[in-house]
């Protein structure tokens, strides 16, 4: 693959994760407005649904951030210490740097923005 088709790639990415997100966006609001009218019993479950949608949603932007930064050459090993989720960032370090297998550190306290 030449330089300029890894560049074109990566940004074609960074939109599909885009289009990607607008949809979970949509979808965890649908979620929260379940929440809201959901009997009392049954709200936590579709709380911690909500959760993890949104979760994904912000996975997806750090994807969508990620992709973008490189195709815009940015140098790879900056544009992962800009992720903003930990887990992910340590997923992607390993392979991408070659620092063999990383064991990715457990989402830290303050990575996610519930429901942003």
């Amino acid at each position: 693959m030449t330089p300029a088709q890894t560049t074109s790639l990566l940004s074609a990415l960074s939109s599909e994760f885009a289009t990607m997100r607008e949809t979970v966006d949509g979808l965890a609001g649908l979620v929260l407005d379940h929440a809201r009218v959901v009997a009392t019993a049954d709200r936590a479950g579709v709380l911690v649904q909500a959760q993890a949608i949104d979760a994904l949603g912000q996975r997806l932007q750090a994807l969508e951030d990620l992709s973008r930064g490189v195709a815009e050459g940015h140098p790879i090993a900056a544009a992962l210490d800009l992720v903003p989720l930990t887990d992910l960032a340590d997923r992607l370090r390993g392979p991408v740097l070659n620092l063999g297998d990383v064991t990715p550190q457990s989402a830290m306290a303050g990575d996610l923005a519930l429901f942003d």
